[in-house]
């Protein structure tokens, strides 16, 4: 570990990065901490007026697993950290200063990742140590079969791993781009590329075959697996007990296919961070303000840019009609074919 971790890499890289650790902490015990206090606080006011138990009976669970704006906040701050980590060394003479002394490219790219990792997994282990001390604090106030401990364990794991994945990914994006914020947005569009390809071949298939409910069965299945973005967002089961005589709804929040999820993104940040030691190995300096750094990656960019235009357009003009459909992503394919190009040539106008 000694001969990876670099101290003054490490230190230069942590000193930039710590006001987001900051930022991250505020974050989760904003949608996590007080989660869970505001439903325990609306718990008891509840029980106080309605004199009725029935609906304390997974108030940690449903507060620990609910905001879905927490999911965008958490990924538009991923998205911040590859910036803050990439943007000073590309947009000046640092990286070439860097390169000059005795640092191998393995020896920056991995401390850059190391203090990525760091600053997510300090918010992390901060906000499961608030939420251990509430949970304890209020046992007296909980059914602990149905919110068990585990559940912050679990949440602590899930998201760890999510985020320290789209990390790395944002990561191999800097490494293959040099605008550092475009590289960013891209990086965060292209992971919600395949779950938009999975809606628009549902859409096809549904105006051809017809919308049936194993259709959605399987897209819903399909669409779990391909979108990364929601591999920690908790299944919600809705249930109506009995003894509820104000005919109102509960929910259960968990997680499904757990463990696989867990194998899943620890493979893809395995790969996604091998991907990026190679891509920032074999780069050229020179070609840090390029929209892309290897030329075969602009024809990826353009035609990635043309074929994802022209599916939005076919669905948002193509009716009910898959002819119109058709034309439609022609035409806006090829709109978005010399769109990109001007792009690469904009963005890359600084080299």
């Amino acid at each position: 570990m000694k001969k990876i971790v670099n101290k003054a890499l490490f230190y230069k890289e942590w000193i930039n990065v710590k006001w987001i650790t900051l930022l991250t902490i505020l974050v989760l015990l904003l949608y996590k901490v007080y989660g869970v206090m505001s439903l325990l606080n609306q718990n008891k006011m509840w029980l106080k007026d309605h004199n009725n138990g029935s609906w304390i009976a997974r108030w940690f669970n449903n507060g620990l697993f609910g905001s879905e704006r927490y999911y965008f906040i958490m990924v538009f701050i991923v998205m911040i950290l590859a910036i803050t980590l990439f943007i000073g060394e590309k947009t000046s003479e640092t990286q070439g200063f860097i390169a000059s002394m005795p640092f191998t490219r393995k020896e920056i790219i991995l401390n850059k990742w190391f203090v990525g990792v760091l600053c997510l997994l300090i918010s992390f282990v901060v906000t499961y140590i608030f939420l251990s001390l509430f949970y304890f604090a209020n046992l007296k106030d909980l059914n602990t079969t149905l919110n068990p401990y585990s559940d912050i364990v679990k949440w602590f794991f899930m998201d760890t791993f999510q985020y320290v994945c789209i990390f790395t990914f944002m990561m191999l994006i800097q490494t293959v781009m040099g605008n550092s914020i475009v590289s960013s947005i891209v990086g965060g569009i292209i992971l919600a590329v395949p779950m938009f390809v999975a809606g628009v071949v549902q859409d096809l298939i549904g105006r051809h075959y017809g919308f049936t409910e194993s259709l959605y069965m399987v897209y819903d299945k399909i669409n779990g697996w391909v979108n990364i973005y929601g591999y920690n967002g908790a299944h919600e089961e809705w249930y109506n007990p009995e003894i509820n005589s104000n005919n109102i709804s509960y929910k259960n929040c968990y997680y499904l296919n757990y463990k696989l999820k867990l194998l899943i993104l620890f493979i893809l940040t395995c790969l996604f961070l091998y991907l990026a030691y190679v891509a920032y190995k074999k780069r050229s300096l020179e070609y840090n303000l390029r929209l892309s750094v290897f030329n075969s990656l602009s024809h990826v960019f353009i035609w990635g840019f043309a074929i994802c235009l022209g599916l939005v357009a076919g669905s948002i003009f193509g009716n009910e009609r898959l002819r119109v459909f058709g034309i439609c992503f022609i035409v806006f394919t090829i709109i978005g074919y010399f769109i990109s190009k001007l792009l690469l040539k904009v963005l890359s106008s600084g080299k």
